[in-house]
């Protein structure tokens, strides 16, 4: 697996990439790309990015040049998921009404934010949305909630490991916001009264509402977060402190707002300044990958001290998938750890609770891993 694949699949989904660039179809077309179409199918539906890359290849000219397999396998997920988001939308609609309708002001968070900020955003709707998240005033929180409550929504069971005893119905694993709650067939609904951890409810409510831009969709009208605001959320939603945040579905949130809106960088320092240096650290890195995602660069206040081998990581995810299937068991161990590497985070955690076996195998497991990426990064990385 050569780096040079890795280069391509990135130079394609950048979202600066000239319309019906030639060198890129030419790229498109070559053995490298037909040997290896089996991988590039399994990485990108890992990443999540069919409709990123499938919207990609069409506008720089490159699809006609694709394997027939990968370009099908393509089609049927940007069908897929393109059918589950425009029923997110109805819902997200739906869920807006009801909060306007008890005389609730709401900021559409997230995935229904970008959706509605897809006439202004690049691929803004590229990346498939399960939920309906709207951050709304502390104080109305829990009579919305109990309210959906009382139309057949429903408190969704989280692990026990992460909930900690004793807590109320309302309470879920993340402070943000209340209990998600599930309808069989609709979106799960998530009432915000929080963006961060660390921020207060009034003074998130005044942040998101203070900046907010007022859109018309869905034949309503609605509130969804500035651009400055957008990339933040992408950013903290990622959660640079973990691996799971390192993938293109959350690299694309970041990187279509950049493409195509200036934002307040300043804003995002001054923020960035409050959080420790690691943690910093770490998100301007991810910016680096975001800015070279979107085809911009990032202001030389945000270079990150140390750059990210995307390519190196991307190339490795690539030789792991290659050989077809779920990446479960030890291709999931070989893909966190080389994320985990690569970013300069420490071994997988133990699960607490666990009989003592089974740490000793999973120690083992994440050692081995970390080995085989460390081995192979100098020889082909």
């Amino acid at each position: 697996m050569s780096r040079s694949l890795a280069r391509l699949l990135l130079d394609t989904l950048c979202l600066a990439r000239a319309s019906k660039e030639a060198r890129l179809a030419e790229r498109w077309a070559s053995p490298d790309v037909a040997t290896n179409a089996a991988a590039i199918a399994a990485w990108i539906s890992w990443e999540a990015g069919e409709q990123w890359l499938l919207r990609r290849l069409a506008d720089t000219g490159a699809l006609p040049g694709v394997p027939a397999a990968l370009a099908a396998a393509l089609h049927d997920a940007a069908r897929r998921d393109a059918k589950a988001g425009m029923a997110v939308d109805a819902d997200a609609a739906e869920v807006v009404r009801t909060v306007a309708a008890q005389g609730v002001p709401c900021v559409l968070l997230k995935g229904p934010a970008r959706r509605a900020s897809s006439a202004s955003l690049t691929l803004a709707d590229a990346r498939l949305t399960r939920d309906v998240d709207l951050l709304v005033p502390g104080a109305d929180a829990e009579r919305l909630w109990r309210l959906f409550r009382s139309r057949g929504w429903a408190p969704y069971q989280y692990d026990p490991e992460r909930v900690p005893p004793g807590e109320s119905e309302l309470r879920g694993p993340s402070p943000n916001h209340l209990r998600t709650l599930v309808r069989r067939g609709k979106a799960a609904v998530e009432l915000h009264t929080s963006t961060e951890r660390a921020l207060a409810p009034a003074e998130a409510w005044d942040r998101l509402w203070s900046s907010a831009r007022v859109l018309s969709w869905q034949g309503l009208e609605v509130r969804v977060p500035s651009f400055t605001e957008l990339l933040w959320q992408a950013l903290t939603h990622a959660d640079v402190t973990g691996p799971d945040g390192w993938s293109l579905r959350y690299w694309l949130d970041a990187a279509s707002v950049l493409a195509a809106q200036p934002v307040d960088w300043n804003t995002i320092d001054s923020r960035l300044q409050s959080v420790p240096a690691r943690v910093r650290t770490l998100a301007l890195r991810w910016l680096s990958v975001a800015c070279r995602l979107a085809g911009t660069a990032a202001p030389p206040l945000l270079t990150p001290p140390v750059p990210f081998h995307v390519e190196r990581l991307v190339t490795w995810r690539l030789l792991v998938l290659a050989g077809g299937g779920t990446p479960l068991g030890w291709k999931e161990k070989l893909l966190d750890e080389g994320t985990r590497s690569e970013v300069g985070l420490p071994l997988a955690p133990l699960v607490s609770g666990r009989a003592w076996p089974i740490h000793v195998r999973r120690r083992s497991a994440t050692l081995l891993a970390r080995t085989a990426y460390l081995v192979w990064r100098p020889i082909r990385g």
